[in-house]
């Protein structure tokens, strides 16, 4: 017998030795795929600096396949408290409202002017009032349009990141003359946009939200919820404000809020016809409770605080995307990935306005 036949012998007798098992026996502590066929799932972390999702959002997907089967999202930018433990001034406070979303810092910063003068029992002018609504308006559109370059991203629509990006930039430099010179700009990305067959087909029945209580802004109101703050705002009653809606529910009509949101924007910032940055607010020595709620870019915002001797000592702020986040694991579950991210991002998420 040569050496490589009694080798090959061994090798026969020691693999005779070995117990057999079945594909059943090998697969049987795999997860199931909704076909019931056993498959080895993946865990795949998103972010917090993943291109075409929000800077600082955290998603971990769980994939059965191309298809999502479980969602874990957090931000690792928020979540901390609005206020530190000694309490702030008005002024200090203003400024650190301001800082805590870059997102929308107007709107947050409004949003606390609002609600010391509520405490303070003070009422702005009302051309001062009007003239702040045209500098969140201006944040609006601002918003927008950083959502548009983050969509362009995130579908592979490269002419759409560049061009709303430099517009972005624009509108947040732009006085009243520049800004309203941005409107038939703005009308042109709109009707580009709306014709583009391949982004309806990315977007449309994508992602679809039902109406619920925790909706907000454009993502309440892209499935038909009358839920926008500035309809009950007098200031913006006096504008002849009217809130713009859609009934879908999905990415593609919550591309249609926002692009026609864009235009209303621009109608209210030339009916007021100036811009009036939100101004620290003089409180002095008062002291009381104050409320006050606004529409950001995202939706409304509420900030509830209490005043003692001039100094917040007491703030709790309720906003949009601590709740839209919760919406994700349901959301997506079995979405392809794919369309999974591009929900995600027809959200439009601030992780850094998550205070829970």
């Amino acid at each position: 017998m040569t050496v490589e036949r009694a080798h090959a012998g061994h090798a026969r007798a020691q693999h005779g030795d070995m117990p057999f098992m079945s594909m059943v026996e090998v697969t049987e502590d795999l997860p199931r795929s909704r076909d019931g066929l056993p498959m080895e799932w993946v865990e795949v972390p998103f972010g917090p600096m993943f291109p075409g999702l929000p800077g600082g959002l955290l998603l971990t997907l769980t994939l059965d396949g191309d298809a999502v089967a479980k969602t874990r999202v957090r931000s690792v930018v928020g979540g901390g408290g609005v206020l530190p433990t000694a309490g702030l001034s008005a002024t200090g406070f203003i400024a650190h409202l301001e800082a805590m979303d870059p997102l929308a810092p107007v709107a947050y910063r409004l949003l606390a002017c609002r609600a010391l003068e509520a405490a303070a029992g003070q009422v702005p002018d009302g051309e001062i009032r009007r003239r702040r609504i045209a500098v969140l308006e201006r944040e609006r559109i601002a918003s927008h349009l950083g959502w548009l370059a983050m969509l362009g991203l995130q579908t592979g629509f490269a002419w759409l990141e560049r061009h709303a990006t430099r517009m972005q930039l624009e509108c947040l430099r732009a006085d009243l003359p520049r800004i309203l010179q941005l409107r038939s700009t703005i009308q042109a990305l709109t009707a580009r946009l709306v014709r583009t067959p391949l982004l309806r087909s990315r977007l449309h029945g994508s992602g679809i939200v039902r109406p619920s209580s925790d909706l907000r802004g454009p993502v309440a109101r892209a499935a038909g919820m009358r839920c926008d703050a500035r309809i009950d705002d007098e200031t913006y009653a006096a504008l002849a404000f009217e809130m713009t809606e859609r009934q879908g529910g999905d990415g593609f009509d919550r591309l249609h809020i926002r692009l026609d949101e864009m235009q209303q924007s621009l109608a209210l910032i030339q009916s007021v016809g100036g811009f009036a940055e939100p101004a620290s607010t003089a409180v002095g020595s008062a002291s009381g409770a104050g409320h006050a709620s606004l529409e950001t870019p995202r939706g409304e915002a509420q900030l509830r605080l209490v005043l003692e001797s001039g100094r917040v000592v007491q703030a709790q702020l309720d906003t949009a995307t601590t709740y839209h986040m919760k919406l994700l694991p349901d959301l997506l579950d079995q979405q392809e990935l794919g369309d999974a991210l591009t929900t995600v991002c027809s959200l439009d998420l601030s992780p850094w306005e998550v205070t829970a």
